[in-house]
């Protein structure tokens, strides 16, 4: 058996998010990426920008930032499930998450800048896909 390494190229800025992501006219936005951790979680979101934000986390939180960080670690205890906007299932961080069984999907790309602090989102780690289910009022 061989493994399979997956790595994903940043989408370019100048590109809108809007175009990459397929949206139907009712439902749910969904954002694709891969699944790194398998199992689906759903509730309110926090968006990290920088590893210094980490502290701000409440426990069973989904967290969403923009790349895998080694300060992420020491949190994953607390989440309820995690998106990446880049990184691999091969990672540390993505091995630490299937470790604890907390739902994660990795790669997602600049796409991520369509969640918001406080979104109300479903992640499915088997399938690799973000559904942006509520927003925020703000």
């Amino acid at each position: 058996m061989q493994a399979l390494a997956v790595f994903c190229e940043p989408v370019p800025s100048h590109i809108p998010w809007e175009v990459l992501i397929p949206r139907e006219d009712k439902g749910p936005r969904k954002l694709r990426g891969f699944g790194a951790s398998p199992g689906v979680a759903e509730g309110p979101c926090t968006v990290i920008r920088d590893p210094e934000e980490l502290s701000a986390l409440h426990g069973g939180a989904i967290l969403v930032c923009e790349r895998q960080s080694p300060h992420l670690m020491q949190y994953m205890g607390s989440l309820s499930g995690w998106v990446s906007g880049q990184g691999g299932s091969l990672s540390i961080p993505s091995a630490y998450a299937r470790e604890l069984e907390i739902p994660a999907v990795v790669c997602v790309g600049d796409s991520i800048g369509a969640i918001h602090t406080g979104d109300i989102i479903r992640i499915d780690g088997y399938r690799g896909i973000v559904e942006i289910i509520g927003r925020t009022s703000a």
